[in-house]
């Protein structure tokens, strides 16, 4: 296992695009959304969407064949963008999301606590993010410190402190 940052450049979409999805497509009991249906949702799509602006930095974690297996980034929001984890305009929203058949293996927590070193030493506060109210996840999220800020539809809006 390891960790490596995401690139600076357009291959940052290519990388972080199957991570997206997975995110988005985490229900077995809803169809899956197509990169397609993806990338022309205005708030799915902002997630990658010229990757490389001021804010914009994430991991991805690799197994021991090199293959990804997980991704987390964080971006912050825009005058024209709110992604569905908004807490303020300030706050960047983290998207998160392991291979399903990788679960279980302790990808994720090393995913989350490489972003928040990440955000500690760029100077940031807090990092939000939006978890489906069915999404078990949730727990998850809970034992890596996020608090239920708010409420965006049938997610909530999670917190916490950096």
């Amino acid at each position: 296992m390891r960790l490596v940052p995401v690139p600076d450049d357009a291959t940052a979409e290519e990388t972080l695009r199957p991570f997206l999805a997975k995110s988005v497509n985490w229900s077995i009991d809803s169809p899956p959304l197509s990169d397609e249906q993806i990338a022309a949702d205005e708030v799915l799509a902002g997630y990658l969407d010229g990757w490389g602006r001021e804010g914009d930095t994430g991991v991805v974690i690799l197994d021991e064949t090199d293959r990804p297996v997980g991704g987390a980034w964080v971006r912050l929001p825009r005058e024209d963008w709110r992604g569905e984890g908004w807490a303020g305009d300030q706050i960047p929203e983290l998207r998160i999301a392991v291979d399903p058949d990788e679960q279980g293996k302790g990808y994720g927590t090393h995913l989350v606590r490489a972003v928040l070193d990440l955000l500690r030493l760029s100077g940031r506060g807090s990092v939000s993010l939006a978890v489906h109210q069915l999404n078990t996840a949730g727990e998850f999220f809970a034992q890596n410190g996020f608090v239920i800020a708010g409420r965006n539809g049938d997610a909530d809006v999670l917190l916490r402190s950096i």
